[in-house]
């Protein structure tokens, strides 16, 4: 409980948690999914994911928030355990937010970048 304070009371760790997206070690992006959408879930803990997924965003240089995120979840569909992380993660960042325009702005970014195609048709490569 208070190392999870800690984090949610230091800017940058968030980000840098958000970063180890990075890493080759699918198990390492599933704990890390984890890890966020338990802050996610935390009172003001949504504001700070969207804002370390725009960090990451700028620092690894993506066109779109969550693209890189989308394309390892596209690559990685032999592990399930990601997957799964991913979705869940995908799902909390979504549904966690009142305000239903909200909701439907940030459905669409996963809409523009594939998810939706990729999930009904199960299509292995982008749309």
């Amino acid at each position: 409980k208070s190392g999870f304070s800690l984090v949610m009371n230091h800017p940058a760790c968030v980000n840098e948690i958000t970063l180890s997206l990075n890493n080759k070690n699918a198990r390492t992006k599933a704990l890390v999914l984890e890890l966020l959408a338990a802050v996610c879930l935390v009172r003001g803990g949504h504001d700070i994911i969207l804002a370390a997924f725009d960090n990451f965003k700028e620092v690894c240089g993506e066109k779109n928030r969550f693209e890189k995120l989308m394309e390892y979840f596209r690559n990685e569909d032999t592990n399930i355990d990601f997957m799964v992380a991913c979705m869940q993660f995908i799902n909390i960042v979504v549904h966690s937010v009142e305000n239903m325009n909200f909701r439907v702005f940030l459905q669409y970014e996963f809409t523009h970048l594939g998810l939706d195609h990729y999930l009904e048709v199960g299509d292995r490569a982008p749309p």
